[in-house]
């Protein structure tokens, strides 16, 4: 029984891929309100310690991560989280500020990645404690499918491969499905040969000039910054913006080259979960208008890929 789920679940994801194909080109899967945002090439190293201290950081578009979870387009009366997006033709790069009074970063136990790289999970939710997380939900074009990750205030980072999956199709009420999410949680993001997958945060100093504190409520933070680097084929990239180099040392050899991302669109929405806040999620789409953000990736942010702008 536990083989023809899988069976089901395989075959739904064949379909859906194949149908979504266009879709992972250069433009979103369906009209968007809001026309795409423009996300800059760097050419710069970015050393991935959380400080956000590169220039290509400076110049990239700030995006508010203030719109109050169930009250569409209602941004916060305070500032909750900025995120900003770079890219190269190797990585995705993420970074983000968070205001946050009270940092509150809980591990659960677990270990994701490659072997000998495995990186310590952390807790979205914990009855009776006030958790803190970020969340980004990344997506190649296709709304049926994209990554979840998850990074607290002390580096501990997960990352989710989820499908959803259609009413009208058997696998939405079967085991594999929780609310028409299949939540594929023994995935995670690879590494491409030397292309590697890295995260950091820094905490932001309080007003003594001490750095904030995780898990001390008896003083008064100020947030953190993060930083995550992700290798386009870990996001799921289309082969066809992929390249190839012959190894120098053998000839028949091919390596993995440099990705042609330029014009690719991208649905991105950013999260923020303050555990001390009554108004615990706020996020970056001014058009979401609630419930479960696996079911409205429609109203993602678009984003595309540019080189970047004339100084």
């Amino acid at each position: 029984m536990r083989y023809a789920k899988l069976s089901l679940m395989l075959g739904l994801l064949v379909v859906s891929a194949v149908a979504g194909e266009a879709a992972l080109q250069d433009k979103p899967a369906v009209a968007h309100a809001l026309a795409p945002t423009a996300v800059f090439k760097t050419t710069e190293t970015i050393t991935i310690d959380g400080k956000l201290d590169e220039s290509a950081w400076k110049q990239a578009t700030p995006v508010r991560v203030d719109y109050v979870y169930g009250k569409t387009g209602e941004l916060s009366t305070e500032p909750r989280m900025i995120a900003k997006y770079l890219w190269d033709e190797h990585y995705l790069y993420i970074g983000y500020e968070t205001f946050d009074k009270n940092l509150v970063a809980i591990g659960n136990g677990d270990k994701q990645g490659p072997p000998g790289k495995q990186r310590d999970g952390c807790e979205i939710w914990v009855e009776g404690k006030p958790v803190d997380v970020v969340e980004f939900f990344i997506s190649m074009g296709d709304e049926s499918f994209f990554w979840e990750i998850h990074q607290n205030a002390a580096n501990q980072f997960n990352d989710i491969w989820c499908s959803i999956i259609p009413k009208d199709h058997p696998a939405y009420d079967s085991t594999m499905s929780s609310y028409g999410i299949h939540f594929g949680i023994q995935e995670y993001l690879q590494d491409e040969g030397p292309y590697t997958v890295a995260t950091g945060v820094y905490l932001k100093p309080k007003a003594d000039g001490k750095p904030s504190t995780v898990n001390d409520d008896s003083d008064v933070d100020t947030g953190y910054t993060g930083e995550i680097r992700i290798p386009w084929a870990a996001l799921g990239a289309p082969r066809s913006r992929q390249t190839w180099v012959t190894s120098p040392d053998n000839p028949k050899q091919r390596l993995h080259g440099p990705w042609k991302m330029e014009g690719q669109g991208m649905p991105l929405l950013a999260v923020f979960q303050n555990g001390d806040l009554k108004d615990r999620y706020h996020h970056s789409s001014p058009t979401f208008k609630g419930g479960w953000f696996h079911l409205g990736a429609a109203e993602y942010p678009r984003y595309v890929l540019r080189r970047s702008p004339a100084p």
